[in-house]
């Protein structure tokens, strides 16, 4: 079942108390929710007038995350860190929207977008509990992933990457919902042996999402797709020596490419950007002024920033996406940022521990897929807001503006935590036979 309470007596409640010692998550949650709350009452205060706005999310986004909290773990016995913590990075987003603009309207629309981020999660919770050992059933949605993915070339803004979709009212990126969709197919086809018919589909269906996120000129979502394809090939087939071939032919086209974007129809960008990441102060782009205003907003903020709602990481162009972590540097300083890069790094440790602690080949893989998809993205937005890297226009998971980005993020996290409650439930039906003989009624 989907939704499942761990059925436990007095006395086998006992029992498990000794057998099983599990770190109280109480100081981190009390931790999150004074975080979210305080953050908030301070801004409230920002424009020299009490903001009801403020005021108001300074008591929903405490009460949503402990609610959430219970209301999850009623069901499901899920990693409750890896949930807090989460839940730390979305109230982050909504917390740095309000103290970066003066306007309470990018701060509102982000937190409207939690709801559908939360039923997203439950929703992801769910989805390896129900395939529970039907996991094969997945690769008839690949024709539907696939056409998904190819609605923006009818529906398209007129941005270099054509990679949204516009109908009227509402958008969204189809590369970012699809996200959790490619882990669970590819989870599903690595997962069943290692012989070239087994595997052979899937990795075409991959190349295939490659190839189209290409013609959208997507190239930031193109890589992470391709990152993840090659993480999850070598993981779920052993296949090591395929993977380092893949990487090398990449590396080399990829290098011939951006050698000839400039003479290429709609890729001249390619060419322009390497040309600022290399040398941004040179001036001879008016592009180069986003990553110049990028670092001097990193750097404004020195080690612990210049106050929440005081600085002016508004003046970087599109900050609430592409940006967002120089937000964090300058409003709360380059020891607080580490900290978040802490906190993303342990979400992928804590995903990689679920996937370690699964019980078969498909979990497994789910939860690694998944946590290694966020921490890839994390790393590469990171790397182009600090310019070690070129920047991608990619996101960062859970805190940057956005639906689509937030509700793809959540649905990965929400796979993850899935996972950890079958291993749960796991760990607990052996125990019981250990103990009392008697399994988990379900």
């Amino acid at each position: 079942m989907i939704f499942t309470r761990l059925d436990r007596s007095q006395k086998e409640a006992q029992n498990l108390k000794r057998l099983l010692v599990r770190t109280d998550e109480r100081p981190l949650e009390i931790a999150v929710m004074a975080f979210q709350a305080v953050c908030m009452l301070l801004l409230s205060l920002k424009d020299g007038q009490i903001d009801a706005f403020s005021v108001l999310l300074g008591a929903c986004l405490p009460l949503g995350t402990y609610l959430g909290l219970k209301l999850i773990t009623h069901f499901w016995p899920v990693d409750r860190a890896m949930y807090l913590i989460t839940m730390f990075l979305c109230a982050l987003s909504v917390i740095l929207l309000r103290a970066v603009f003066s306007s309470t309207l990018k701060a509102k629309t982000q937190a409207m977008y939690l709801v559908p981020g939360f039923g997203s999660l439950l929703i992801g919770i769910g989805v390896p509990r129900l395939l529970n050992g039907r996991e094969a059933i997945i690769k008839l949605a690949m024709p539907a992933f696939v056409a998904l993915m190819l609605l923006p070339f009818g529906f398209t803004t007129a941005s270099a990457a054509r990679s949204w979709v516009n109908l009227g009212a509402i958008q969204f990126q189809p590369s970012e919902l699809l996200k959790p969709a490619t882990v669970l197919v590819l989870a599903s086809g690595f997962s069943f042996g290692k012989k070239f018919g087994r595997w052979i589909v899937y990795a075409l269906y991959g190349f295939a999402l490659c190839m189209i996120l290409l013609f959208q000129r997507d190239l930031g979502a193109m890589l992470l797709y391709f990152l993840l394809i090659c993480a999850m090939f070598t993981a779920g087939t052993g296949k090591w020596r395929l993977t380092l071939i893949a990487l090398a032919a990449a590396a080399g086209l990829g290098a011939l490419f951006i050698s000839i974007s400039g003479k290429v129809e709609g890729f001249g960008y390619i060419a322009t950007r390497i040309d600022i990441w290399k040398n941004p102060w040179s001036g001879k782009h008016e592009e180069s002024r986003q990553i110049v205003q990028g670092l001097m907003s990193v750097s404004s903020g020195g080690l612990f920033g210049a106050g929440l709602g005081l600085s002016y990481a508004r003046k970087v162009a599109v900050v609430g996406s592409d940006y967002i972590f120089a937000a964090v540097c300058e409003e709360f300083g380059m020891v607080f940022a580490i900290c978040v890069l802490l906190l993303c790094m342990t979400l992928m440790l804590l995903g990689m521990r679920q996937a370690m602690n699964a019980r078969s080949r498909f979990h497994a893989l789910l939860a690694f897929g998944c946590a290694f998809e966020l921490i890839s993205q994390t790393l590469l937005i990171v790397g182009g807001n600090l310019n070690i890297l070129p920047l991608t226009g990619v996101t960062l998971p859970f805190v940057s503006e956005g639906g689509s980005s937030l509700v793809g993020s959540m649905l990965m996290m929400g796979m993850i935590l899935g996972v950890s409650s079958i291993n749960a439930q796991d760990e607990y039906d052996d125990l019981m036979r250990l103990t009392s003989g008697k399994g988990v009624k379900e």
